[in-house]
């Protein structure tokens, strides 16, 4: 195989952090080239996703520049053609929930190029939902809708990260909180608690379901989640009114909710959630709607470089 076969490819998401990739895209092609890498910036969404499928394929390492989203088109392109290549990542969005707050990785723009070429890899789980990937978490309820909320606000300037998140869950508090869904699900291989099989139907405010600590900018919701643990941390938050779920919702973000009445922990391989209508899910960063969830944890199906 020939040194262009397995160069790394790595690609940048020019639209990451509200285009605002004026730095980025003017220091890494130089830096790549003196790594021997392949220099590529998507212009659709889609992208990301069939060059890492083809570079999996190729068995070339890769490197993403980008949000949440572009970390999850590249994922997922390696996860669909059961690829095992070392992955770099370089946080650039909103959020960078996984990068930050689960693989701990800095932020300082050249560690993280270091990092994301020679850094050691490291085994990560996965997960797929309905047949779609994701690597950090998938939500159904007040987080999901909470996502929609922020994608429409992203417009508003100034609002971004954390500020972002807090200014969609008031929104979402205040003028969505009646859509909090009606749920029902069942777990697989659980561990650490008692509770086996399916959970009775209820009102909840959330049910998130994650392989690191954190989502939406550091909300801390599943904080004792680890990434190669081979389990799925979940977090369902029974219905309350308005004003006790702010005051939880709080707690939560500082990862100071367990052990409170109202909120559930578990630990599984897999679950499934039923909802009486069609609701909105989170899944890494990305947003669709269903009625039926079927989530089933990827042990070790990634090589991450940290």
């Amino acid at each position: 195989m020939g040194a262009s076969a397995i160069s790394p490819l790595v690609i940048l998401n020019p639209a990451a952090n509200r285009g605002d990739m004026s730095f980025y895209r003017a220091w890494l092609p130089d830096r790549v080239a003196e790594e021997h890498g392949e220099y590529r910036e998507t212009t659709q969404p889609g992208d990301a996703n069939v060059w890492a499928m083809q570079a999996a394929r190729e068995g070339r390492p890769l490197v993403v520049v980008g949000g949440d989203g572009s970390l999850n088109e590249v994922i997922s392109g390696i996860l669909a053609v059961g690829g095992r290549v070392p992955l770099g990542i370089i946080p650039t969005g909103s959020g960078n929930d996984f990068a930050w707050y689960a693989l701990k990785l800095p932020r300082d723009p050249k560690a993280l190029f270091v990092r994301a070429f020679h850094g050691h890899p490291v085994d990560v789980d996965a997960g797929v939902v309905n047949g779609r990937y994701f690597v950090n978490s998938f939500g159904v309820g007040l987080d999901a809708d909470v996502a929609v909320a922020a994608g429409e606000l992203k417009k508003v300037p100034f609002l971004r990260g954390t500020r972002l998140y807090y200014a969609a869950i008031m929104r979402q508090m205040l003028f969505g909180y009646q859509r909090c869904p009606w749920l029902k699900f069942g777990l697989d291989e659980e561990i650490d608690v008692g509770l086996r099989g399916d959970v009775q139907e209820r009102r909840y405010i959330l049910l998130a379901v994650s392989n690191g600590p954190t989502y939406g900018a550091g909300f801390r919701i599943n904080p004792k989640a680890v990434y190669n643990d081979g389990f799925f941390d979940v977090c369902a938050i029974d219905y309350l009114p308005q004003v006790r779920a702010l005051s939880l919702l709080s707690r939560a973000k500082r990862g100071e909710h367990e052990g409170l009445p109202v909120v559930h922990f578990y630990r599984v391989r897999k679950v499934h959630i039923e909802s009486r209508e069609p609701v909105n899910t989170l899944l890494d960063g990305e947003t669709t709607r269903a009625t039926s969830f079927h989530a089933e944890v990827l042990p070790g199906a990634l090589q991450v470089r940290v």
